[in-house]
């Protein structure tokens, strides 16, 4: 089977289709996509909103409740109680299926009828806010979690502990503003770093403890920005440091950006992935242009594949045991045979669905909970059910559509809404003239902050309050006031961490952007120059090689790339054999 080239019906764009995504088509029975792998991403993300949330009441019981459905939203949303209460059901809201008009002006019906689920969440006690969450306990404001507890304004963490302000990481407890960090211990301000312990400021490091500043450091301790101190130097280092004060934190983090820079990174973050191609993915096989994963195989054009996911293509978070996903958003706990659902857990052979839990063989439904053989949330026999399957499918087939996702007209969200922002921004005007929504519905508040940063205490040991839960700040960013829950008070006090200045949403955004976006660039040439080079070559050196590179004794490294890294990048990228030479 040879690739095949296509041009993308949305952006236009040539794109390849290569023989083992044409091979996965085949076996899970839908058309070659005609649109490119970035716009096919863009189309399902604009139907996920993660974490804009709205003040309203519950459509049912009338309780106040946050959602991340707009109070101008025509559609009934209820509160977690309500909608898993056992005196409805979604089946109620079935309709027959009528082959003489479009699937998709029918599935709105249903759609616009089934009851929304204000947050997303299960299984998980003593938590709230939690929005595409499970198995959780103790926690606030975490987002695409699973199996933690007692952590505060986290994002996409599994298996995590007392921690604030962290993201994308596995196993880790009392770590603050930090992100892509795997059996950590007490890391605070740290990027992708594994096996760390008790530091600050540390970016790409492995089994290292009290170290401050560092960069590819292995094994280390009580290192100041790759320097070699004492016990006593180092604690002497850290204490004048200050980082209990907001200028401190400050101060160190612009010198640690400035020091980064100069040290050389490896192209991707990945690291035991034969046969891969993406970033940030640890112990993976044949996964080609994922992001974001780890423990998976033969996976494709997604992010979030993880735990236990295998041949899930398309996909915007799959794992638990998932297989076999197709262009679908959170297709995990053991979810597998989907094509375009959103959020249908532990449910097999579900497509065109979304919200459908533990269900198998579902078609076009909504909010359904443990049934099967149901179109449009209308009950068949598996002879019935399975021939008006078929002859939906046809129809799609014959405009060349089955596999695509949803029209982006059916998302409940504006585009400035869903998380598609992140890695596609648009302006109002840009979002409108392609066809989305845009939703302007005011959310938060602004000048009604009791604490003013220019009066209040630098240092977190000497901040003051009756009441920290009736306090409320201002962000720095985009000035919107924001409040700081008990627990995360006494974890600032705990750990000695200044209060931040700017507020959630800003902090997150920070760190996501860090990552940069889950695409890969045109190819480029390792930044490597031996320590042999010419005087023009020697000009672009930022850094000087504490070994021999083998493949490349004298001059550039000729190597190329593609990486997550925008052309415009300041970064020192290396190729793994250069990368390995002087840090593994």
């Amino acid at each position: 089977m040879s690739s095949i080239a296509r041009n993308c019906t949305a952006c236009g764009t040539q794109f390849t289709v290569e023989p083992d995504d044409l091979s996965f088509y085949e076996k899970i029975g839908v058309q070659v996509p005609r649109m490119c792998p970035p716009c096919r991403a863009q189309l399902r993300l604009v139907f996920r909103n993660e974490r804009v949330f709205y003040k309203r009441k519950c459509d049912k019981c009338g309780e106040e409740m946050v959602s991340i459905y707009s109070p101008n939203k025509p559609y009934p949303v209820w509160c977690y109680e309500c909608w898993f209460a056992e005196d409805w059901d979604a089946a109620d809201h079935g309709v027959d299926y009528d082959p003489g008009r479009p699937f998709f002006e029918q599935f709105k019906e249903v759609w616009d009828k089934v009851p929304k689920l204000g947050l997303i969440y299960v299984r998980s006690p003593g938590s709230e806010y939690l929005n595409i969450s499970a198995d959780s306990k103790n926690c606030y404001m975490i987002i695409e979690s699973s199996n933690n507890e007692d952590s505060i304004h986290c994002y996409w963490i599994q298996v995590c502990r007392n921690n604030v302000d962290l993201s994308f990481s596995h196993n880790t407890e009392f770590s603050y503003e930090s992100d892509d960090c795997y059996d950590c211990h007490k890391i605070l301000y740290g990027r992708s770093c594994a096996d760390c312990r008790d530091s600050y400021f540390l970016l790409d490091c492995r089994n290292c403890s009290d170290c401050i500043g560092c960069v590819n450091l292995r094994n280390a301790k009580y290192c100041v920005f790759n320097e070699q101190l004492t016990k006593e130097a180092y604690e002497k280092y850290l204490s004048e440091a200050r980082l209990d004060t907001w200028s401190g934190v400050q101060a160190l983090r612009q010198r640690f950006q400035e020091f980064a820079l100069g040290q050389p990174r490896k192209y991707a973050e990945i690291t035991n992935a034969p046969h891969s191609t993406g970033g940030y993915m640890y112990n993976v096989k044949n996964n080609r242009e994922c992001f974001h994963s780890y423990d998976a195989e033969d996976c494709a054009h997604s992010v979030h594949v993880w735990r236990g996911a295998a041949q899930c293509v398309d996909c915007d978070t799959s794992g638990r045991g998932a297989e076999l996903n197709f262009n679908s958003i959170n297709a995990g706990l053991a979810a597998s045979r989907t094509v375009a659902t959103s959020l249908c857990w532990n449910s097999t052979d579900a497509q065109y669905s979304m919200y459908c839990l533990n269900s198998t063989n579902v078609f076009g439904s909504v909010g359904l909970r443990k049934k099967e053989y149901h179109i449009l949330n209308k009950a068949y026999s598996k002879e019935e059910y399975e021939r008006i399957r078929e002859e939906i499918i046809r129809q799609m087939k014959e405009a060349g559509a089955y596999g695509e996702f949803f029209p982006k007209d059916l998302s409940a969200f504006g585009y400035n809404e869903s998380c598609v922002q992140e890695q596609f921004p648009l302006t109002r005007e840009e979002a409108l003239a392609k066809g989305y929504q845009w939703e302007d519905h005011p959310r938060g508040t602004y000048d009604r902050e009791t604490v003013r940063w220019a009066s209040a205490a630098d240092s977190i040991r000497d901040f003051e309050t009756g009441d920290i839960g009736k306090e409320i700040f201002t962000c720095l960013e985009c000035r919107k006031n924001y409040r700081v829950i008990p627990a995360e008070y006494q974890f600032y006090k705990r750990f000695e961490i200044p209060l931040p200045r700017l507020c959630p949403d800003c902090r997150h955004l920070r760190r996501f952007q860090a990552r940069g976006p889950n695409r890969l660039f045109e190819p480029e040439q390792c930044a490597c120059l031996a320590a042999e080079a010419s005087a023009k070559e020697a000009d672009y050196s930022l850094y000087e090689n504490t070994a021999v590179h083998t493949h490349h004794p004298s001059g550039r490294c000729p190597n190329t790339f593609r990486s997550n890294y925008a052309p415009e990048h300041k970064e020192l990228l290396y190729c793994e054999q250069c990368y390995n030479a002087e840090v593994a």
